[in-house]
């Protein structure tokens, strides 16, 4: 048998008509498809001497890959003797789901596979929008492993399922596990790879159609007593998707609680609302929200479920939701153990104690038990809880930081924080103290890492979940939260600061202040404070509000920016009935030698007090008298901007919107203007004046060529009209009567006047602004203007060519103002008669 695989190996690739004849020695077969059933063989190995034939009409073709449709038969043979090595076949079918249950689908698909070769069976399932696939794992279940991990056994299975355009891995599974069930809200594709090795007769899985789950899907996970699990989030180590949730139900048995505790998780950019974990308990009304960041639940009595939600993810910078995380069961009598290292530390206790007084919890240390224990440093201690809730545990940390000579004394920008080992730990962190003792004349120095500080006054709440208390040996200096004005903290004592954890926020194990030892200062406390631009901040006296001290003093160092000038309100002061010394309350500026304000105890504060530059603000108290009032102080410092910068921006701002006007006026003016020019220009006739029509064509004929001088007939009534009238008459004017000049010649003739006159006026001049239509003869020249107006007078007497004579003195005749005047004989004889008269 092997020499006839050989020969036919040898023989295939040249003879086609002896490869058709040898095809039935190398071990050809039938290969038929089913409805919606596809067949893949592909060869994982391209160069090697091995390749799949396909027998049809009697001709043979060789490849390294073979494609069945549905419903297609072939008739097929491997070139080598060993084709398992070299070949893998991928069986998939596509389901419509419309019953409910489809066991017989999935044995169907299992009786396709290839024995000896490396199959993987895809189930491509689809059904309705308004329902959900169920996947019941029977038997042993699945257990979830890593993209990166494979199966012991060599059989995997994959769970996608289809999220609009792309696909999302619900998980990858081995066999034998507490998972044993996976429901799917959308079309689901389940891939099953079996290794040649490995003979797979059930697949241990049933499909049915259940209803809609309203999210990605849902893992159900079976506890066993004392078990643990590792589980991932969907499409694990890359992100889940955006805007999505999906849960996790899981079955805690009987007598057992279960604790959750997250091994590994990233966070995404979040642009609406944020990702979080919520949890389901059975026996609770309401859901227990957290953060990835916040320390899970513990010690968990009943089922419950774990709901992983993600956020609306920014799309420029997603980054991604990851999540790794453990859930362990156990037995309520046995023990629950864990490991504090404390061999790397220095001066620390922790405290691990009861909030809720429970008979059967105890806390063991060997084989001591107790309802409290302390642990030194320097140590690494099992720690056994037996019978407790960790949610109802307590722990209180303590550590010493101080030297007692500046030569032994390191300490400078030293972090505080907690420790590692107490900050894996699942027990709830109730304080942690850090006492600072400084050597003797020196200064202890905070500075806030990465946000200021601010009072927390009474009645207010830190948005972090945590704040500061600044404890002396005798009183309280004061409660602080992050994200203030408050930059550095000067205190001339030794100092315990003391963090308290009011929601366990994560926050407190990140390192928020760094303290220094620095040479003494001459007051008490020093707060340097830097106000932003709107914001306000409240200053208080030490122990507020019992109040300060006794001879006791504190300065606040306030920085004022550029262009800018702080007020200070003063809100709340109590003053005390001094025995000795007095209180002081005064402000004086950094670069200024007099004091802005000084009070005593006698004397009113203002109300509001307002500074330009960077000052001081300094309290002091008295030794007041016993049982008397103390002294305490509230005040409110606000950053605005100065008067002056105000003014000038609106005094700029107004000069701008003037020129702006101004320029707008002076552009419509010159487009006015231009207009203006553009129009044609109208000429003014005037009676006094010799002018010309600009524009009109020239006359044909000039006063020189025509006889409109010259009358060809005059009427006698018109010559001797006057004699007819009687007396009292109105003198009328004579018309085309000619008359021979009888004045006096000289050597100028006399100027004649105006033809109409409209008022008495001693002087005749031009008439303004009055239209009157040109009467002379139109042709095409115009009349030759007269230069020399007394050498043409001249020529006129010389000619006695004169019409009418009329005297300068102006003719009116009373109630018609356009009558014309008498000539001068007419008017003589007129006046003879009124004087004979």
């Amino acid at each position: 048998m092997d020499l006839l695989s050989r020969i036919c190996t040898a023989v295939l690739p040249w003879i086609l008509v002896a490869q058709v004849i040898i095809i039935k020695e190398c071990q050809t077969a039938t290969l038929s498809t089913g409805e919606n059933t596809t067949i893949t063989i592909k060869s994982s190995f391209p160069k090697a001497n091995c390749s799949v034939c396909v027998l049809k009409d009697k001709q043979s073709s060789c490849s390294f890959e073979l494609h069945l449709q549905p419903r297609e038969n072939r008739i097929y043979s491997f070139s080598c003797p060993e084709p398992h090595k070299f070949f893998t076949i991928e069986i998939s079918k596509n389901t419509v789901c419309i019953s409910n249950f489809y066991s017989t689908e999935v044995k169907e698909l299992l009786s396709l596979a290839f024995p000896k070769f490396n199959n993987t069976l895809i189930w491509n399932i689809n059904f309705s929008e308004n329902k959900a696939l169920v996947l019941d794992f029977l038997g042993s279940g699945l257990r979830q492993i890593k993209p990166t991990e494979s199966c012991p056994d060599h059989l995997t299975y994959s769970i996608l399922t289809y999220l609009t355009a792309e696909i999302q891995s619900i998980g990858t599974f081995c066999r034998r596990g507490p998972v044993s069930k996976i429901q799917v809200d959308k079309g689901v594709r389940v891939s099953l790879q079996m290794s040649g090795k490995e003979e797979v007769d059930e697949p241990d899985f049933s499909m049915a159609i259940g209803p809609p789950i309203k999210k990605c899907c849902i893992i159900e996970v079976k506890l066993l007593p004392g078990s643990s699990v590792n589980l991932l989030s969907p499409n694990y180590p890359l992100s889940f998707s955006d805007d999505d949730l999906m849960s996790w139900m899981f079955t805690v048995p009987e007598n057992n609680k279960a604790s959750v505790l997250f091994l590994n998780y990233t966070q995404p950019n979040c642009n609406k609302k944020s990702e979080r974990v919520e949890y389901a308990v059975a026996g609770y009304q309401s859901t227990i929200g957290k953060s990835l960041t916040d320390q899970q639940l513990s010690s968990i009595r009943g089922n419950f479920e774990m709901q992983l939600e993600n956020c609306k993810m920014d799309k420029s910078d997603p980054g991604k939701l990851s999540l790794e995380f453990r859930v362990e069961a156990f037995n309520e009598s046995q023990q629950n153990h864990f490991w504090i290292d404390l061999q790397k530390e220095k001066g620390i206790n922790v405290t691990i104690k009861q909030k809720k007084v429970n008979p059967n919890c105890q806390i063991c240390v060997g084989a001591a038990c107790q309802p409290e224990i302390t642990l030194q440093s320097g140590k690494k201690t099992k720690v056994i809880f037996k019978d407790c809730n960790l949610e109802e545990l307590g722990m209180a940390v303590t550590k010493d930081i101080g030297c007692y000579n500046w030569e032994e004394c390191p300490v400078k920008e030293m972090p505080l924080e907690v420790p590692i080992s107490l900050a894996k730990l699942p027990v709830p962190l109730e304080s942690l103290t850090w006492q600072l003792r400084a050597p003797t004349t020196s200064t202890v120095v905070l500075s806030p890492g990465k946000a200021k500080l601010k009072y927390l006054l009474p009645g207010d709440k830190c948005r972090e979940g945590f704040y500061y208390r600044l404890v002396e040996e005798e009183s309280e200096l004061g409660k602080f939260c992050p994200q203030g004005s408050i930059e550095k903290v000067q205190i001339h004592s030794n100092i315990s600061m003391v963090l308290i954890a009011v929601d366990n926020h994560s926050q407190i194990l990140e390192p928020f202040f760094n303290v220094t030892f620095e040479k003494e200062i001459a007051e008490s406390y020093i707060f340097t404070v830097s106000p932003e631009l709107g914001v306000m901040s409240y200053l208080v006296t030490p122990n507020w509000p019992e109040g300060m001290a006794p001879l006791s003093s504190v300065s606040w160092k306030v920085s004022v920016l550029p262009g800018h000038m702080v007020q200070v309100s003063f809100l709340n002061a109590t003053q005390p009935e001094c025995q000795q010394s007095h209180t002081s309350v005064s402000i004086k500026g950094q670069s200024s030698m007099e004091e802005e304000l000084s009070r005593r105890e006698d004397e009113l504060l203002p109300e509001h007090q307002t500074m330009m530059e960077d000052f001081w603000l300094n309290m002091s108290n008295c030794k007041p008298e016993a049982t008397k009032k103390t002294f305490k102080v509230m005040c409110r410092v606000t950053l605005i901007e100065k008067q002056d910068d105000l003014i000038m921006k609106i005094a700029i701002g107004t000069l701008s919107a003037v020129l702006v006007i101004v320029a707008f006026i002076v552009i419509i003016s010159c487009i006015m203007k231009k207009k203006k020019k553009k129009k044609i220009q109208t000429s003014i006739y005037n009676p006094n004046v010799n002018t010309f029509f600009p524009g009109h064509p020239l006359f044909s004929k000039g006063r020189r060529d025509n006889d409109s001088h010259i009358y060809a007939d005059i009427d006698e009534t018109m010559m001797y009209g006057q004699l007819l009238r009687g007396p009292g008459m109105t003198p009328l004017p004579e018309v085309d009567v000619y008359r021979p000049f009888e004045g006096p010649v000289g050597d100028r003739p006399p100027t004649p006047p105006p033809l109409f006159n409209r008022g008495k006026s001693k002087e005749f001049g031009p008439e303004v602004d009055v239209y009157r239509p040109f009467l002379g003869p139109v042709g095409d020249e115009p009349p030759i203007p007269i230069f020399n107006r007394e050498a043409s007078m001249q020529a006129v007497v010389d000619s006695k060519l004169y019409t009418f004579q009329q005297h300068e003195q102006e003719a009116e005749t009373p109630g018609n103002e356009d009558e014309l005047p008498l000539p001068p004989a007419d008017e003589e004889k007129e006046q003879n008669k009124e004087e004979s008269k």
